[in-house]
């Protein structure tokens, strides 16, 4: 039950900072920036790119890794990109016009988004396709996450800005920062998920 929770709880909270992001208006996240653009250029919501994106990413993650591909990171993918598009549904409903109210709710977001990821993960159940790379980039090549991150978040980026997505200040603030913010938030949470085991241990 606790691997559901942390699991279930961080797509949510990780849904909930990815849209708010968007809604902010200031610079999504260099994944994000690609699935906006693609929308806008294409069609379809931003979480079903999302999801998209994510099946094409889990096939070349194996390849990477130089193993099967992990078809239930699909069932991650497919539920934050479900989670993505309400959120952005209930996000409709609420107006953010001020400079100051979209820099706060931006801060918020990023906070969320990087609570959410070091939460998921926690269960061990399949990463996104995005977070996996990160992973698989993380082993395959001997660096820190932080930086794994990085590199990820700069190739998406490129992209993004190739399609002409929301890129702004706020994505460089996202690109630099989100990585060495995951891994504080998945040190973190790793604490608070096997505190109880640890204690029961010591009994």
């Amino acid at each position: 039950m606790k691997r559901f929770l942390f699991y279930f709880i961080g797509l949510f909270i990780s849904a909930v900072g990815i849209t708010g992001v968007i809604v902010a208006e200031l610079g999504t996240g260099a994944w994000d920036s690609v699935f906006v653009g693609l929308t806008n250029k294409v069609g379809l919501s931003p979480g079903s790119w999302n999801i998209i994106t994510g099946g094409l990413l889990m096939l070349f993650n194996a390849s990477l890794a130089k193993k099967k591909p992990e078809f239930l990171s699909f069932l991650t993918v497919f539920i934050l990109g479900v989670f993505i598009d309400i959120n952005l549904f209930l996000y409709s409903f609420i107006d953010i016009v001020t400079l100051p109210e979209k820099m706060l709710l931006f801060a918020i977001s990023f906070v969320c988004m990087a609570l959410g990821v070091g939460s998921y993960l926690q269960a061990k159940f399949p990463p996104t396709p995005i977070d996996s790379l990160m992973m698989v980039v993380h082993k395959r090549f001997n660096i820190s996450m932080a930086f794994s991150r990085l590199i990820c978040e700069i190739t998406a980026l490129t992209t993004g800005l190739f399609l002409a997505g929301p890129v702004s200040y706020g994505t460089v603030v996202i690109v630099l920062a989100i990585g060495p913010c995951i891994q504080y938030a998945y040190r973190k949470m790793d604490v608070l998920y096997n505190r109880p085991k640890k204690k029961a241990a010591v009994a």
